[in-house]
């Protein structure tokens, strides 16, 4: 009698029923219908991507913006080394990109390197669309068309694809790397060729490093690669080997030799050099961004109130009010179609807001980018599976619905244009000009904000404006990298010692004792917020103030009579361009620095030219209770006590509990 044969577990099940249990709800048994693109389908996809680009071009900075532009182009344009984690492929790409555009100023070509990326970006999303609802007709494709659509039109994206930033770059990894992982799940889960399959994963892997000599930004992705890929995996025969395995750990580690980019540049000590990685310590704290671990928050209320922030204000800005449902509709509809894949889109999403609630900066939403991208692929997903369900009333009405959907993406285009549109915005390069010519020769600014310090870069490092100034960086002296880099690049002027004291300040002994060194030798420049003691004299120059040697008021006098602040600020009067709350913040500094001008000249008895200033303040920031309070006082002292009267009560209306105010309304009643 022949015994039976002992069946064997299968290799690709577990031998639990709690184990198939748990198996079959995270790594579903699913059945990936391959999807093959047709030369329509492509041809659209290209459609997408120019007419994106066409559109970002339409709404370009013309130059230099705000943001961290002016570090980024400053850094492309001589192979420095911008702030952490140093984006060493930005800076090689950007470089190769200034040389091959042959046209245009150096800010507006890297801006159009940025355009560029974030219509990649668009046009895989168009492609991500096709292969999780794999077209059946032509006019399926029009959803896909609608999901990039919305990606291209969502706030942050189109804020982020008309600037040189480093975000669009990014965004275009991400896209590309889920299109590869979805791709390679067809092939894996299909009949294809191991071969051909394991392909897919080894360009993921070679991709994937790429993208971290970008942006550490792709983390996000590793959670949800590494679960798709364990349940791929799962399900077929035979199993990846670890020889697979280690190919693709050393594909994906070849890229990141690209990082030896900074420590190579900082050994030459390039004009942008930040962090000065040329030691493995610096080295390993600037890839790691060690310097901003202060902006991360551990607190549970914090947390809980970011993430409520964050979802109820960013996504529905994004896309608006009327087409958020759309995305969770997308979102539902691909959990019950396709399971694997739902659950790897929703654990991207959700890394990303993991990492993001933690992050307290001011433009925290543009790390949202890859959600949003995700976002606008399930608005493509509910969008194919409305039109098909509707079939069961109308036969020819999801016909109708599938060629509405291509204009969804009107929607945000118009609730965006006009906010978006900085075609005609220079005033981050105005402003940077505007300042620097305020300045002598060999002039010494101590910056303490990025919005003024970056665009004023990109003048003396790219455009060579003023080439001799000096800039430091007051935020950056609390780093012993930046003190010792100051002293290799001007060890003349800090040669100084820090011995030197004797005198209270408000601003820090560092500052001071370089004051003291160099005001002989140098014209140094403060912003106006930085108080100093009465041991030099100040002397408005434009938003900053010269810090001079004491001065007597005749020679003061001289100086202010001698005063020219006419500012050349492009556009800011007309009202059809918009102004981004980092512009309005930065162009009340010229209200602030007329006011200081107009005090300036009532403090010597120079009313005509005190008056003059206040009201040149005025017609920039008419809500400044200081200038009315200014110019009110210039006119007590010029016997129209009338018009002081009226100037004050204007100013305690703005400020209504200022004592000072209080006081001269009351003298004057």
């Amino acid at each position: 009698m022949k015994k039976n044969k002992r069946v064997k577990p299968s290799q690709t099940q577990p031998t639990t029923a709690k184990g198939v249990a748990l198996a079959n709800i995270l790594f579903p048994n699913e059945q990936v219908i391959p999807s093959y693109l047709s030369p329509f389908q492509i041809t659209c996809g290209i459609a997408v991507l120019l007419a994106t680009f066409f559109v970002y071009l339409k709404t370009l900075y013309p130059t230099i913006g705000l943001l961290d532009s002016g570090d980024m182009v400053s850094s492309a344009y001589n192979l420095g080394i911008p702030h952490p984690p140093g984006y060493p492929l930005y800076c090689l790409l950007g470089k190769l990109w200034l040389l091959i555009i042959p046209f245009g100023n150096i800010a507006f070509k890297m801006n159009i390197f940025s355009s560029l990326a974030a219509s990649i970006a668009c046009m895989m999303v168009y492609f991500i669309v096709l292969k999780v609802v794999p077209a059946k007709t032509k006019i399926a494709c029009l959803p896909a068309i609608a999901a990039a659509g919305m990606l291209a039109f969502a706030a942050t994206f189109w804020k982020q694809a008309v600037i040189a930033e480093k975000y669009t770059l990014n965004a275009a990894f991400a896209t590309t790397l889920i299109l590869i992982l979805l791709k390679w799940q067809e092939n894996a889960a299909g009949k294809q060729k191991k071969l051909l399959s394991h392909s897919y994963l080894f360009l993921f892997a070679l991709s994937l490093g790429f993208s971290f000599t970008h942006h550490l930004q792709s983390i996000f992705l590793i959670p949800a690669g590494i679960y798709l890929i364990m349940a791929v995996n799962w399900r077929i025969t035979p199993r990846l080997g670890w020889i697979t395995y280690l190919k693709i750990a050393l594909l994906f580690l070849l890229p990141l030799l690209l990082y030896l980019y900074l420590p190579i540049r900082a050994s030459i000590n390039p004009l942008t050099n930040w962090g000065d990685p040329d030691t493995w310590e610096k080295f390993i704290n600037h890839i790691t961004a060690k310097q901003y671990g202060y902006y991360f928050t551990s607190s549970p209320i914090k947390l809980i109130e970011h993430l409520w922030t964050h979802l109820t204000s960013f996504f529905p800005v994004q896309f608006t009010w009327w087409l958020l449902w759309l995305g969770i509709a997308g979102c539902i509809f691909l959990w019950k179609t396709s399971r694997r894949t739902a659950i790897f889109l929703c654990l991207i999403v959700a890394t990303d807001i993991l990492h993001s609630i933690r992050y307290d900066i001011l433009n925290i939403d543009d790390y949202y980018i890859p959600s949003f991208a995700i976002f606008a692929v399930w608005i493509g997903v509910a969008v194919v599976h409305i039109c098909n369900w509707t079939a069961k009333f109308y036969c020819q009405l999801p016909l109708i619905l599938t060629c509405i959907s291509v204009s969804l993406p009107i929607i945000p285009f118009c609730s965006h244009y006009h906010q978006q549109d900085k075609s005609r915005h220079y005033f981050a390069y105005d402003s940077a000009v505007n300042t620097l010519n305020m300045f002598k020769d060999r002039a010494v600014m101590f910056c303490a904000s990025d919005d003024i310090g970056f665009p004023a870069w990109y003048l003396l490092y790219v455009e060579k404006m003023k080439p001799e100034t000096i800039i430091i960086d007051k935020a950056f002296l609390q780093y012993p990298w930046y003190t010792e880099l100051l002293k290799q690049k001007y060890p003349d002027e800090f040669a100084f010692s820090m011995s030197q004291t004797g005198y209270s300040t408000t601003l820090d002994d560092y500052t001071l004792n370089f004051i003291r060194a160099n005001i002989q030798r140098h014209a140094i420049y403060l912003e106006y917020q930085q108080q100093l003691e009465t041991e030099f004299s100040l002397v408005p120059a434009g938003v900053f103030c010269q810090i001079m040697p004491k001065i007597t008021q005749e020679e003061l006098k001289n100086i202010l009579s001698q005063m020219n602040m006419n500012f050349n600020l492009r556009g800011v009067r007309d009202e059809s361009i918009y102004k981004d709350w980092r512009t309005a913040v930065i162009f009340k500094n010229y209200g602030a620095a007329y006011s200081q001008a107009g005090s300036f000249c009532g403090n010597v008895n120079m009313y005509a030219q005190a008056e003059k200033w206040f009201q040149k303040a005025l017609e920039l920031n008419p809500d400044g209770a200081d200038t009315y309070l200014g110019l009110g006082l210039v006119m007590e002292h010029t016997n129209r006590v009338n018009d002081a009267k009226k100037l004050y009560q204007k100013a305690l209306k703005i400020k209504p509990d200022d004592p000072q105010i209080q006081e001269r309304l009351r003298a004057v009643q």
